[in-house]
């Protein structure tokens, strides 16, 4: 189960634009729930199955590598292939932004 702390932005469904976690996780009878403040400004009490985290473009590049490179997840690597790794990732992105709308 995932756990959010308050402030935290993340991806509600059925929206475009992240939601910010308020507070939780509140218990209900079914499943916890969070307490977020929605894009457009309104508050709900979602389920935890609703949200999602939102993982920044280097860490799902990052997270890429070291499938394809090392066969092992990202955070199952030794500290200095994690910050090699990290460091291509970000190379990839800054060129791949650069060379953005080239054949």
């Amino acid at each position: 189960m995932a756990d959010f702390k308050a402030g935290e932005k993340v991806k509600y469904r059925g929206m475009v634009m992240p939601a910010q976690v308020i507070s939780g996780p509140h218990p209900s009878p079914m499943k916890s729930r969070y307490l977020i403040q929605k894009a457009d400004g309104n508050v709900s009490l979602v389920p935890t199955g609703d949200l999602e985290r939102i993982v920044p473009r280097i860490d799902q590049m990052a997270g890429t590598l070291a499938i394809l490179l090392h066969g092992r997840a990202y955070m199952h690597l030794d500290a200095r292939t994690r910050i090699q790794l990290a460091q291509v990732a970000q190379r990839v992105l800054m060129i791949a932004d650069q060379t953005k709308g080239q054949p």
